[in-house]
């Protein structure tokens, strides 16, 4: 079986229910930055010398996963297979891996430059693919193609999560911040 389907060819692809839709559908666009975001994801967790930071990346890729098949399900009665929908407990997950960082992470009184270490700048970057995402979500949720409130309030606490590890990153590597100036 080739990964060539021809499908594509005409600017279309099939949803996870057999669904037809234009690949520049604002679902499409979304699962796709999802998508994006595991990638970066994977690239940073490649990069790290934080076991911890490994870990969490890992099981945040995995997740994604299971986010991408819910924004890529239309109508969850008709998928070939059960999609289990982003919950409470998996934003209650992030707020965990925050809780457990977030003392020992000592923030600069200003902005942050990104880049104080090639990993760090790679989670920077996956912030703000992160973001993005969040952006799609909201606008799923506001044009009633998702009903699931979680999706928004995960991608939030995943954007902040991530923030704080590439801070992590950087303090383990010993990177010092430049102050940032108005100028």
């Amino acid at each position: 079986m080739s990964i060539v389907t021809r499908v594509g060819d005409k600017g279309t692809t099939k949803l996870f229910t057999g669904t037809t839709v234009s690949k520049h559908s604002l679902r499409i666009e979304t699962y796709g930055t999802v998508d994006e975001l595991c990638a970066q994801m994977g690239l940073a967790r490649s990069l790290s010398q934080v076991d911890i930071i490994k870990q969490i990346l890992h099981a945040v890729q995995h997740t994604s996963f299971q986010l991408g098949a819910e924004l890529a399900t239309d109508d969850a009665s008709k998928a070939p297979f059960k999609v289990e929908p982003i919950t409470a407990a998996h934003v209650a997950e992030i707020d965990g891996w925050i809780s457990q960082i977030e003392p020992s992470v000592k923030l600069p009184p200003s902005f942050i430059i990104p880049g104080g270490t090639t990993a760090s700048a790679a989670i920077d970057v996956a912030r703000t693919t992160c973001r993005r995402a969040e952006r799609r979500v909201v606008a799923m949720v506001d044009e009633g193609e998702s009903a699931n409130k979680e999706l928004v309030r995960y991608m939030n606490r995943l954007s902040d999560l991530l923030f704080l590890l590439a801070r992590l990153e950087e303090q383990k590597a010993g990177v010092t911040y430049d102050k940032v100036s108005g100028k």
